[in-house]
């Protein structure tokens, strides 16, 4: 099975510790599962109130495309 994560923050007032924590997090369960992690999205200070997020674009451009099986957030 085809992985991607997705990880973000959406304040100022956080820390890129926040997008490592998140992506060791999917990580994990990415290998638990035995699936296969072909790419990781992350938008950094990015308000989830909106969807111009680059990170988030392309991850729905690649979904679009069928570049992946399952989203890990």
């Amino acid at each position: 099975m085809r992985a991607v994560i997705y990880a973000r923050y959406s304040s100022e007032n956080q820390r890129d510790a926040s997008i490592e924590d998140q992506v060791r997090i999917c990580s994990a369960r990415v290998e638990r599962e035995g699936w296969h992690l072909v790419e990781t999205y992350a938008d950094h200070a990015f308000s989830g109130t909106s969807r111009l997020r680059p990170g988030y674009q392309r991850l729905l451009e690649d979904a679009r495309a069928g570049a992946f099986d399952v989203l890990v957030a």
